[in-house]
C-alpha cells in the first residue's frame, strides 16, 4: 500500500539518501583510523649548539664520502644523512638514490628540504635525549609517517 503512494522519482530520492548515508558512514570510519605516527621513541627540541657536533665543519664537497664525513644512518629503513657547514646536506637512500638539499635549525630541530623529480622531501631531525647524544629523524613517505632512531658515524 505504501508503494502505491510513492512515485518513481521518490524511489530515486530514497536510493540517493541511502547512498549518501553509506558514503558518509564510510568516510567517518576511514577518518577515525589512527595515524601511524605513534612511536615509542621520545624526541626533544634542544638548543642549536647541541647539534653542532653533527655538522661537518666544511662546505659540502662535490662528492661527499660518508665513510669519512660525519653522518647519521639507519640501516633498517635504510637512510644516510650528512650535514655540512654551508647549510647543505647530502642523503643516500639505497632504494631511491642519493641527492642534496638544504638545512636550517628552527624551533630546536633541524629541518631538511630537498626537491626530487617526483616529490619534495621534508625531514625533521630531533634529539633523542636532552643532551642530543643520539638523533631521531621524522618524515613522511608513501607508507605514512616514519620516526627512526639514527646511528652516529664518524663523530669526533
Amino acid at each position: 500500500m505504501v508503494q502505491a503512494l510513492l512515485g518513481p522519482q521518490d524511489y530515486g530520492a530514497i536510493k540517493m539518501k541511502r547512498l549518501l548515508t553509506s558514503l558518509s558512514l564510510i568516510s567517518l570510519f576511514v577518518s577515525c583510523v589512527p595515524d601511524k605516527e605513534t612511536s615509542t621513541l621520545s624526541y626533544f627540541e634542544v638548543d642549536q649548539a647541541a647539534y653542532k657536533k653533527y655538522v661537518n665543519q666544511k662546505p659540502m664537497p662535490t662528492e661527499p664520502d660518508l665513510a669519512v664525513d660525519k653522518s647519521i644512518i639507519n640501516n633498517d629503513y635504510p637512510i644516510e644523512l650528512a650535514l655540512y657547514q654551508d647549510g647543505k646536506f647530502y642523503y643516500n637512500l639505497p632504494n631511491l638514490g642519493d641527492g642534496t638539499g638544504s638545512w636550517t635549525i628552527d624551533g630546536g630541530k633541524i629541518k631538511l628540504f630537498s626537491s626530487r623529480t617526483l616529490f619534495d622531501m621534508y625531514i625533521d631531525i630531533f634529539a633523542a635525549d636532552q643532551s642530543a647524544s643520539n638523533l631521531i629523524v621524522k618524515f613522511r613517505d608513501r607508507h605514512g609517517p616514519q620516526i627512526l632512531k639514527m646511528i652516529n658515524e664518524n663523530l669526533d
